[in-house]
């Protein structure tokens, strides 16, 4: 069976939108001032990409601290 995890947009769960696990190939930690329009430095993004490198699904922190957090509870990895 395949492993689905939950996000909430905007922190609201009637917005919530499910990744499934197995299309993810690689996820990548980045500023969030590589995006044009951020103008928190604090916050960062993870995009999950798929094997060809298409971007299946980004999730926004609000600290690098959060997106750690998130990817050790979510994908079992310590970053």
């Amino acid at each position: 069976m395949s492993q689905f995890i939950r996000i909430d947009k905007d922190s609201n769960p009637k917005k919530a939108v499910l990744l499934n696990l197995d299309l993810v190939a690689s996820v990548e930690l980045s500023p969030q001032s590589d995006l044009l329009s951020s103008a928190d430095e604090k916050r960062v993004y993870l995009s999950c990409l798929a094997h060809d490198k298409t971007v299946i699904a980004t999730v926004h922190f609000d600290s690098v601290e959060d997106a750690h957090a998130w990817i050790q509870n979510h994908l079992g990895v310590q970053v």
